[in-house]
């Protein structure tokens, strides 16, 4: 005779529904926090690495008149003519378009065919056009109208002259100086050895 099968009592799912409905009212779920504990942890720091050291950067190739300048003088490239212009005091004024603010000293360099420093000219503050009003000088009149490319003007106050021309060759052999299509600044060792009381005063 078979066993007789007890009854098995059905499961209360209702206590089982009533106990998770009573979690979740009871235990909400957790908002995140970067706090927390079981949170995901934030991104590592980065750490940064000590700078390397760098190495001084080496010195460009100066151009010619940058070491030892002095920016008070100007070896300035110009015209035979106009020296002549300037030594018989026809011109009492330098047109350039560039202005040299810092310079006062002029070491007048005369093109071919004389290829040499011949002249010492002091200078004051540029002008510019409109500012010179002094018709006596050659080519004052039509810078005041801006009929010259140049923009600023150089007044010549006073002019010595080199009793021994500093030719191209000198120049280059006794102060390693390159001759400027243009301007170029003056060295120590050039305004140091050529004393101004060894040349002529014109004016």
């Amino acid at each position: 005779m078979p066993a007789e099968r007890t009854e098995k009592k059905p499961l209360h799912q209702t206590t089982l529904f009533g106990f998770t409905k009573s979690s979740a009212v009871s235990r909400p779920p957790r908002a995140a926090s970067p706090s927390s504990p079981s949170d995901e942890l934030p991104p590592p720091k980065r750490v940064q690495s000590a700078p390397k050291p760098t190495k001084p950067k080496a010195k460009s190739k100066l151009k010619a008149g940058d070491e030892n300048r002095v920016s008070t003088d100007a070896i300035l490239s110009i015209k035979p003519e106009f020296t002549k212009l300037i030594a018989a005091r026809k011109k009492n004024h330098e047109y350039r378009k560039y202005k040299l603010e810092t310079v006062t000293r002029f070491w007048l360099y005369e093109t071919a065919p004389t290829s040499a420093i011949t002249y010492l000219m002091f200078t004051t503050t540029p002008k510019v056009p409109g500012e010179v009003n002094d018709p006596s000088g050659v080519g004052n009149d039509d810078f005041d109208r801006g009929l010259k490319q140049s923009k600023y003007g150089y007044p010549v106050t006073e002019l010595y002259k080199l009793r021994k021309p500093l030719t191209t060759a000198e120049l280059k052999s006794r102060f390693d100086i390159a001759v400027p299509q243009g301007w170029r600044y003056a060295t120590k060792q050039l305004v140091n050895e050529m004393k101004l009381e060894d040349m002529e005063k014109i004016f």
